[in-house]
């Protein structure tokens, strides 16, 4: 699944039953022989081809035998906590830091007030949050906490104050580079403070120190700048009381990709927050895209976006009231995976202007302009500790700097600049080289070229950061705890993740199929050894899905270097990634699949083999991309062929079916081609993921002709849109195209747009802290993410359920409107509750204030229908007036009513499937909190779909 690439993540629970009963037995005959599936034409047919024919219809068990941060649950990185130490009111601090959950530093006294813990991080060091975790001693949360930083451990500024949760505490705040963090609990309660962990983190955010700013009124004495600099000290303010229409404009000298933004109004005017704030985004300072609204409460705001962003310029508008002025101490941007790298200062042993490999453009380069020769060294200066994994080079696409790659590197890390340890070496690769280690802070780092070679050593573009993917978790366990030890966290996770039980409820849909897709790591050690056993878990899920009757597509999810440049390819890094340059890990997963297709030849449970997950090149791939991929396909095809003659193969046309070569330029015989549509940019915008079914649904006549192959959909999300869901899943179904949903759990919580996708969600217990928790303490914390402590996605699953019978009808069936009438809890003034039931685009109603909370619309249909849907969509000039949450209830007399669905509107058309039910009646409640207005401008009722 491609989060990364464009990323993402976002607590009601909607349209949700949580499991109270053991899951259904599967009813479906096991697979046997007979049941052997093959390619025939466009289709897969039993008996080897020659038999009935099979609509492969099913789901994936994501995150179980490969790592995918936002989804499973196996962790995060942290600050590295090498050298700290702390000192507390009382009690003994370092407890704090010791890696365990069943150790506590306690005040051993009711709060007061005057609680605190300090920690020395032993130098300068960059991190913009903080977690506090009391999980394991209930109750026993700071009521409130204040933040602060400092240089000297005597000058201290806040950087942040809110309330305390119980759990874990996590505050964000706008970047610091201090020594010492003080946390002081500044309330009152009948309880004691307790902290299991502390932990700091380094998200990464933009560097402001290049961007410039304006805003449309600023006081005496203070400029648009303060909110620019770095020092959350400082700050800008508007010079008058809030109104409306108030702004602040950042212009970033580039187009930047952006997810979330925070801004601080500072400690000396922590109450100048804006009551109402909205965030825009553009790309010419003139056409601006609405990206995120909503209220402060609070000196620190976050605003995210759900999904990334284009765009050089971001303005912020105060458009609340109140007699205080408008002020921003500090603001930070988030983009992507890589620290920023303005402030870095760059030098080298050799050649000339080294800063171009820091300037965002691979046409500019800093090269030695000599051959390569052993001790030529680039180095970098980033200015304070940062906790760090990865290092990448890359150069420009198809030009001779291709070639320019280190023939050896040394990667080294230094804390003071005079003593350096090497910390990772090799080779690199054409175009691109990644250089991933186990986390670790350094303030310096610097590539030594080790080899020799008559091309110069050229790089465009010097990227650096603390990556979340399964190869940095292995690394990182492994170097912690040796393979034994990474496999028991590993296997604890694995235990807990997927278990029979889990297999009955997929069954119970009606199924017949399940992706599961699988990490390199489950064969290989780090050295590219054999694990002793890495067949255990794979084996069981063949046997237990094919005794339910569902085949298994074994899917090599993660290749050795990544074989795309986001983390569910198991290594975030460049185009290409690490795996198209190396002949060694190509080697590795031709050895991996020769051994799967030598176990698994003529299992009838398997369905075939994907031999890797969307492979991708280049993002821009050209012709010589795709017959490089294509090549090293067919190298694969040839391996299992020679093994196993008989199992379907797996291809992935990724992006399109221009992305991979026609099965007659090599002979491709008994294949699939597989494809994964997501528009994640546009998650909210149901016209969006509507036109994206309408592409797929309309192309695939012509893909099914040519190159007549059969097609399987193995990854996809439509977000909350029940209804375009519904068409998808018919049409493939129509047309005997094969389909698996994303996913089967995550543990995302029901408000996320990126969570709904699960059949599973909505699990919000702590994750481990991958280079702090000890071996303990990660298997007690991924053991909490068993399924019952999950909730089922009802209504998601209902839906899967209807489509994996096999329907291949979407015919959704409108009620006339006739004759309905509809009143509500308030109707602004020149609105009428009439229009939001007159038609689209007719009129509309509005409730006429802020939404609160409480707020209903109700209908009365005039007598009794059958109601299977209903969408409540807002004008296509106010799509920021949909309701926030929602309660759908329904009644068959107007008194007594019985709740269908309860949920978040996720945008401006929010189609609610519901258990068929039979009423006269129904009331949508309007349950969240947003500062527009609620505005209808059509309500449908289907009576089916």
């Amino acid at each position: 699944m491609k989060k990364k690439m464009i990323v993402a993540a976002f607590v009601a629970a909607a349209l949700v039953a949580t499991i109270t009963s053991p899951p259904m037995k599967a009813e479906a005959a096991a697979i046997g022989a007979s049941d052997f599936l093959k390619a025939n034409g466009a289709v897969l047919k039993k008996s080897s081809g020659t038999g009935a024919t099979v609509n492969l219809r099913g789901t994936n068990v994501g995150g179980w035998l490969t790592q995918e941060d936002w989804m499973s649950p196996l962790g995060e990185f942290a600050a590295d906590r090498v050298g700290w130490s702390a000192t507390a009111s009382a009690g003994t601090p370092g407890s704090a830091l010791d890696g365990s959950s069943t150790t506590r530093w306690t005040t051993s006294a009711n709060q007061a007030g005057s609680e605190w813990i300090r920690v020395d991080l032993g130098a300068p060091t960059l991190f913009n949050r903080l977690s506090v975790d009391n999980s394991n001693n209930a109750g026993q949360y700071p009521r409130n906490i204040n933040i602060e930083t400092s240089s000297d451990g005597v000058a201290w500024k806040s950087v942040g104050n809110q309330p305390g949760a119980d759990g874990v505490t996590s505050a964000k705040f706008s970047p610091q580079v201090a020594r010492y963090v003080r946390v002081s609990q500044t309330a009152t309660a009948g309880a004691l403070w307790s902290v299991g962990e502390i932990n700091l983190f380094n998200d990464p955010v933009l560097n402001n120190s290049t961007h410039t700013a304006t805003a449309s009124g600023t006081a005496a004495g203070t400029t648009p700048g303060l909110a620019l600099d770095g020092d959350v000290a400082s700050v800008w303010q508007s010079g008058a009381a809030q109104v409306p229409g108030q702004t602040y404009t950042i212009d970033l000298g580039r187009n930047v990709d952006m997810d979330k933004v925070l801004f601080d109004s500072g400690a000396a005017t922590a109450n100048d927050f804006p009551r109402i704030w909205d965030v825009y985004t553009s790309y010419d300072n003139v056409a601006f895209t609405h990206v995120a609204s909503g209220y402060g409460t609070n000196r620190v705001i976050q605003a995210d976006f759900q999904g990334a962003k284009g765009g050089r310029y971001l303005r912020i508008a105060s458009n609340g009231t109140s007699a205080q002025w408008w002020s921003i101490a500090e603001i930070a941007i988030s983009s992507g995976n890589n620290l920023d790298r303005a402030g870095w200062a760059i030098t080298s042993s050799v050649g000339a202007a080294p800063g171009n490999v820091a300037d965002n453009s691979n046409g500019t380069r800093w090269t030695t302009g000599a051959a390569q020769t052993n001790g030529q060294t680039l180095s970098v200066d980033m200015g304070a500790l940062i906790t760090l994994n990865n290092v990448t080079t890359d150069t420009d696409k198809n030009s001779s700097d291709e070639q320019d790659y280190p023939r050896g590197y040394n990667l080294q890390l230094s804390k003071n600049g005079s003593t350096w340890s090497t910390v990772a070496s090799g080779v690199g690769t054409r175009k691109a080289t990644t250089i991933p280690f186990v986390a670790q802070a350094a303030r310096y780092f610097r590539i030594v070229q080790t080899g020799t070679a008559a091309q110069w050593w050229s790089i465009g573009e010097l990227t650096a950061g603390l990556y979340n993917d399964d190869y940095s978790l292995n690394n990182s366990l492994t170097s912690r705890f040796g393979a034994a030890g990474a496999q028991t966290v590993i296997n604890a996770h694995q235990d807990a993740w997927l278990t029979a039980g889990d297999l009955d409820n997929i069954a119970a849909t009606g199924m017949n199929f399940i992706r599961v897709p699988i990490g390199w790591n489950t064969f290989l050690n780090l050295d590219g050894t054999w694990k002793a056993s890495p067949w255990t878990k794979i084996d069981w899920v063949i046997d237990q899905a094919s005794a339910r009757g569902m085949y298994v597509l074994i899917d090599l999810h993660t290749v050795p270097g990544g074989g795309c440049p986001w983390g569910s390819c198991g290594r975030i890094g460049p185009n290409p990634n690490g795996f198209w340059g190396s002949a060694t890990y190509q080697n590795w997963t031709e050895d991996i699949w020769k051994a799967i297709a030598t176990r698994y030849n003529g299992n009838a449970g398997v369905a075939g083999y994907d031999l890797i997950n969307e492979p991708l090149i280049d993002y821009g791939e050209d012709a010589d991309d795709v017959a490089q991929k294509s090549d090293y396909y067919d190298r694969l095809y040839d391996a299992v062929r020679a093994i196993d003659s008989n199992h379907t193969i797996f291809l992935g046309a990724f992006f399109g079916l221009n992305a991979i070569a026609s099965p007659s330029t090599y002979g491709w015989t008994n294949v699939v081609y597989e494809y994964h549509p997501y528009d994640m940019p546009n998650s909210k915008d149901w016209t969006a993921q509507n036109q994206l079914v309408s592409n797929e649904l309309a192309g695939l006549p012509a893909k099914l002709s040519n190159p007549g192959v059969p097609i399987l959909y193995g990854e996809y999300s439509l977000y909350y849109n029940d209804d375009v869901w519904s068409r998808f899943m018919a049409g493939l179904n129509a047309q005997s195209v094969s389909w698996s949903a994303w996913t089967y759990k995550v543990k995302g919580s029901a408000n996320d747009g990126f969570a709904y996708w699960g059949m599973y969600y909505n699990n919000a217990n702590p994750v481990p802290i991958i280079n702090s928790d000890d071996s303990a303490t990660f298997v007690s914390k991924v053991g909490k993410f068993s399924t019952a402590n999950f909730t089922q996605n009802a209504r998601f699953v209902a839906t899967l359920s209807k489509y994996a019978a096999g329907s291949a009808s979407y015919s959704p069936v409108a009620i006339n409107h006739s004759g309905w009438t509809a009143t509500a809890s308030s109707t602004a003034t020149g609105a009428s509750t009439a229009g939001g039931i007159d038609g689209v685009n007719a009129s509309s109603w509005s409730s006429g204030q802020a939404m609160a909370g409480g707020e209903w619309y109700r209908i009365d249909m005039g007598s009794n229908k059958t109601v299977a849907m209903v969408t409540v969509q807002t004008p296509s000039g106010s799509t920021w007036d949909y309701p926030r949450g929602f309660d759908l209830q329904t009644s068959v007399d107007g008194t007594n009513w019985t709740t269908a669905a309860t949920g978040i509107a996720y945008g401006w058309k929010r189609p609610i499937s519901i258990t068929p039910t039979t009423a006269r009646y129904l009331r949508i409640t309007q349950t969240g909190v947003a500062p527009q207005w609620w505005t209808i401008d059509e309500v449908t009722v289907n009576s089916s779909y």
